[in-house]
């Protein structure tokens, strides 16, 4: 006979079994395709970090003046070679030699598609700038005739141009701006007591850059804190193993 209370058995050891060892079966398949997931962004990672020297590499080779740091963005690395795709390749360099200045340039090349061999290929837009640092500038301008040269920024387009010599101390006013492909050109507007046998070449003083790495031209330039920046651009630019096509 029963008095109504419930009896509750426990649970055989034999039953409870499959269900511990179907949890450990997940957590392992779990920590394989994590640790699979870790290896694949660790080859990916190596590979990006190789893809950026061969390329920097690649650049001087093909007439860069010196070489360049080169960062291939996005991720994953390795679905963009596949794709032959690379969406952004980010490129910096300091301490650049074009003509008659040093320059550090900043630039980002878009669209770049590669080839079947993956040698060539096409650059559909370079984006960049190049510094021109205002002691570099003044050295340049001091060579051209005019020694003893200091510059600082006036302006977004305009520079004050300090004649420090024994005998006398001086300043001129003078615009910046581009009048050629690779071309610009300082020009004096007004002075404050520098006589202009003094000036020489400077009162309209020509700089040329004779090429710019990567077939960029200059776009435009202005004046910053730190010197004179030029952006720089370009389209649709093929490479080959030999050099620019």
């Amino acid at each position: 006979m029963s008095n109504g209370s419930t009896v509750w058995l426990p649970t055989p050891p034999s039953a409870r079994r499959p269900q511990r060892r179907g949890r450990r079966v997940w957590w392992i398949v779990l920590a394989s395709l994590l640790t699979l997931l870790v290896l694949l962004v660790v080859l990916d990672r190596v590979a990006v970090a190789y893809a950026d020297n061969r390329a920097a590499q690649q650049m001087k080779s093909q007439g860069f003046p010196i070489k360049p740091n080169v960062s291939i963005e996005g991720f994953p690395f390795l679905t963009q070679v596949v794709a032959r795709n690379f969406n952004d390749i980010h490129i910096t360099a300091s301490r650049v030699p074009e003509g008659p200045v040093t320059l550090s340039l900043v630039a980002d090349a878009t669209g770049v598609k590669l080839n079947s061999d993956f040698q060539s290929g096409t650059i559909t837009q370079i984006n960049g700038t190049g510094l021109i640092g205002f002691s570099n500038l003044a050295s340049v301008a001091g060579v051209a005739g005019a020694p003893g040269l200091s510059f600082k920024a006036a302006g977004p387009s305009q520079v004050r141009i300090t004649l420090n010599l024994q005998v006398i101390s001086a300043s001129a006013l003078a615009s910046i701006q581009r009048v050629g492909p690779n071309t610009f050109k300082i020009h004096i507007t007004s002075t404050d007591g520098i006589p202009a046998s003094l000036l020489g070449s400077l009162k309209d003083f020509t700089v040329h850059i004779p090429s710019l790495p990567m077939g960029l031209s200059i776009q435009s330039v202005e004046v910053s804190g730190q010197g004179v920046v030029i952006h720089v651009t370009g389209t649709n630019i093929k490479f080959t193993p030999n050099g620019l096509g």
